[in-house]
């Protein structure tokens, strides 16, 4: 779903990082002073698996996937700002509800004229990549109870979330337009175990060093005639350090080129979507134990969203990844084959039944386990090809 346009408020108070609140009205907000705001929302789901595990072990059902966050804005200045965003996020043994800081930033710009700013931000700022990056840990705000699974990887969350580090940004406001640019370097916790699991397939002795980011976005939203679009480009860059005299790896590394292409439009009653992920991963260094390798991934969804009602909205998804366009149908490659791609179709519903509280109902055809969570599934030969998932969430924000 689009943002409404008091979502843009909040967005500009925060300095890009958007809060989880921005999908309801500032009214809900907790106004401690007039330059203190704070936002907060609460999320709980179950999700149902015919095979696998998807968020948690949820083959059977589960209420395992829930999300809390408080986020506050704080304008001591014009020119500077501060925001900041505490969640607890519960969604299988990556995410085992203990708070963490999603962004914690100082946002310092200028205007340069009327319709002109520039700045800069430093701290732990959310990575602008695609269209929903910034907000996949703000359940009101996300085009669905998950994000698309095929462009927003779950296995690399933990590293493409959030940074710490410094951005610079320019926005611009014209007749034709609101153009958006940022670029920014940084470095970001891999997490434990997935990226293991997302290279080699299990679990090693040694670990992998927090990643080392750089990216840039460029963002385009017309005036009045709902269209969006982004071009953005992350590069993650990993390296393995090994256990000594207990690993059969070297001193390997990842660096990861991903270039999404993403588009939106809307109208009065529909929001059509459209994102596109060309992924590059090269890996080497690791030794004789582990072939280097380079492999191209492509990845994309189309969404159409129709408001039947302006609180009922009704939902369609196709999404689609390849691992590596090398080998599209896993069977070269990867065991098993179905480790390889995902493709999958999704039919939701979204009811927004009283002020601030959203429920959601959504039903997953897949076919293919490339996006599955290696740490909730750690033998890939036990997962299965053609699945389905059954999920309801109920939100609150205030």
């Amino acid at each position: 779903m689009s943002l409404p346009s008091n979502s843009l408020k909040v967005r500009d108070w925060i300095g890009g990082a958007v809060l989880a609140a921005s999908t309801v009205t500032p009214a809900s907000a907790m106004e401690l002073t007039d330059d203190l705001v704070i936002h907060g929302f609460v999320s709980q789901a179950y999700i149902d698996t015919t095979d696998n595990n998807f968020f948690g072990r949820s083959k059977g059902g589960t209420f395992d996937f829930r999300e809390l966050g408080l986020n506050g804005y704080w304008q001591p200045h014009t020119n500077l700002n501060f925001a900041a965003q505490v969640i607890s996020r519960n969604a299988g043994r990556e995410s085992d509800s203990e708070p963490r800081f999603d962004f914690a930033l100082a946002d310092l710009h200028y205007h340069i004229d009327f319709s002109t700013r520039v700045g800069a931000r430093a701290g732990r700022i959310k990575i602008p990549l695609g269209l929903y990056n910034q907000t996949r840990d703000a359940p009101s705000a996300r085009n669905g109870i998950f994000t698309p699974a095929s462009v927003y990887f779950e296995q690399f969350r933990n590293a493409l979330v959030a940074t710490d580090g410094i951005s610079l940004y320019s926005d611009i406001s014209r007749p034709w337009g609101d153009l958006n640019i940022e670029i920014y370097a940084g470095e970001s916790d891999p997490g434990e175990q997935e990226m293991e699991y997302y290279v080699f397939k299990q679990v090693l002795p040694g670990r992998f060093d927090d990643a080392s980011m750089q990216g840039a976005q460029v963002r385009y939203e017309s005036l009045g005639s709902g269209v969006r679009l982004a071009l953005s480009y992350s590069r993650p860059s990993l390296d393995y350090v090994p256990l000594a005299g207990f690993d059969p790896l070297l001193n390997g590394h990842v660096i990861s080129d991903m270039l999404v292409y993403s588009g939106q439009y809307n109208t009065e009653f529909w929001t059509f979507t459209a994102e596109y992920l060309l992924m590059i991963n090269n890996v080497k260094g690791f030794g004789p134990g582990f072939e280097d390798f380079r492999a191209k991934g492509e990845s994309f969804y189309a969404q159409a969203d129709y408001r039947y009602q302006p609180d009922l909205t009704f939902s369609i998804r196709y999404g689609e990844q390849i691992v590596n366009d090398e080998d599209r149908d896993g069977d070269k490659k990867f065991n098993p084959a179905h480790v390889g791609f995902g493709k999958s179709w999704m039919l939701g519903v979204r009811w927004d039944f009283a002020p601030n509280w959203i429920a959601r109902g959504e039903y997953h055809n897949t076919r293919g386990t490339a996006w599955l969570s290696g740490t909730d599934n750690p033998v890939g030969i036990d997962t299965v090809r053609d699945w389905e998932t059954y999920a309801l969430q109920l939100v609150y924000s205030f």
